[in-house]
């Protein structure tokens, strides 16, 4: 599937969910990670795939210091000697948490706001944006490449305004579909569990992130990943039906106007170019 050229941008979820996140993004002949919440042997198997070799990786970004987007972090890190770029306050976490392993010290890159990338082409610009999750300065990332952006937005108690600036625009958006309200009221999980799923340091549902797509593709999204699908709480088919709905309420086409992808659970996903 690899394609040649400085001016290709890939986007290529290998998993999303409470299972474990990743995300391999090229921009030109830079490629990187968003979160590494799997073993090192599944994030290579599934770049092999696609005929991109994990060895080429140039860094790591980190959502947040939850083992499902944390826990092969080390493995890779010491493995290819990546930089690993997050901020103050998931470094505080990930320095106490000993499931990951040594993480060199000069593989670290801490950030207050936006990670400053080392030799990063001019092309690339990648900011942080805070996300209102119950992790300790939780962000998302947007990456401008030649023109256009993509966006990684999961593990969303609500929509802020931050949020909402940050995503606008984006030409791709993995977006985060968590649950359905119903399934999770009348699901299996204690009322504490659910309280904080549903709580605005949780996660978000299907018909927000519907309604929030719909904001999106008026104002020129054309792809857009439903992810972090809760096994318990939700279905794919749920979660599309759900989002389709929302967007057809606002006299948006799903069809037509804009690209419905899954980022599935547990396995890579189509990749896609932007």
């Amino acid at each position: 599937m690899r394609v040649s050229g400085d001016d290709t941008a890939l986007f290529y979820p290998i998993s999303s969910g409470s299972c474990g996140n990743a995300v391999y993004v090229r921009c030109g002949e830079t490629p990187f990670l968003i979160d590494c919440g799997l073993p090192g042997c599944r994030i290579e198997r599934a770049l092999r795939a696609i005929g991109e070799d994990p060895a080429g990786l140039s860094f790591i970004l980190v959502t947040h210091a939850h083992a499902d987007h944390t826990s092969g972090i080390g493995v890779m890190a010491r493995r290819y000697r990546l930089p690993v770029y997050a901020s103050s306050g998931t470094w505080e976490w990930m320095r106490r948490d000993e499931r990951l392993g040594v993480i060199p010290e000069e593989c670290r890159r801490e950030f207050f706001r936006d990670p400053e990338i080392d030799s990063l082409p001019p092309s690339i610009s990648i900011s942080a944006f805070s996300t209102p999750h119950d992790a300790l300065d939780s962000v998302g990332y947007r990456i401008a490449y030649n023109g256009r952006a993509a966006a990684v937005a999961t593990d969303l108690g609500y929509v802020s305004l931050e949020v909402r600036a940050a995503l606008e625009g984006a030409d791709l958006v993995l977006l985060e579909s968590n649950h359905d309200v119903e399934m999770l009221e009348n699901g299996h999980y204690p009322e504490d569990l659910k309280k904080r799923v549903r709580g605005n340091r949780g996660h978000l549902s299907n018909r927000d992130a519907g309604r929030l797509a719909a904001e999106l593709v008026r104002k020129g999204t054309t792809k857009i990943y439903l992810g972090h699908i809760s096994q318990d709480n939700n279905t794919p088919r749920l979660a599309l039906e759900t989002v389709r709905r929302e967007l057809r309420g606002a006299g948006i086409d799903p069809q037509t106007d804009v690209r419905l992808l899954l980022a599935k659970r547990g396995e890579p996903s189509e990749a896609c170019y932007w």
